[in-house]
């Protein structure tokens, strides 16, 4: 959808007051509530996204949510999302399991919806090493 930018965008282990605490590129499964990972995003809605959005009262978003297997992604879950102002902060929850994550913002006419240069976010969920049997 034109018109529709991502002004920030983080994983999370979670959301307090509306504000993700923020993870870097890999996390370990057992350090994330119940296997849960959060994804957070901003976004703004200018010019034809604001004109669907002064119709509908919403704009809906979604997180595509990827795991890598055997070298391919492969869809886990589409996420639905509403914008209901011209800028506005939302996140998802996905239980996830250890492997390489990637989640894409896509508005509903499949457009991706980018920040800045980057379109895709990844992270690297590693086993918890207690859990796989002690250290290694």
């Amino acid at each position: 959808m034109a018109d529709l930018a991502l002004l920030d965008a983080s994983f999370a282990s979670q959301v307090i007051d509306r504000n993700p605490t923020r993870v870097s590129q890999s996390y370990r499964l057992g350090l994330l509530t119940d296997a849960r990972l959060w994804f957070w995003l901003h976004v703004s809605c200018t010019g034809e996204c604001q004109r669907k959005l002064d119709e509908n009262g919403h704009v809906t978003i979604f997180l595509d949510w990827y795991l890598e297997e055997n070298g391919i992604l492969k869809k886990q879950a589409s996420l639905p999302l509403q914008v209901k102002d011209t800028t506005w902060r939302t996140w998802a929850v996905k239980r996830v399991k250890p492997g390489s994550w990637v989640v894409v913002v896509r508005a509903d006419d499949s457009q991706w919806v980018c920040l800045k240069e980057r379109c895709d976010f990844s992270i690297q969920v590693k086993e918890d090493r207690k859990a796989a049997g002690g250290l290694r």
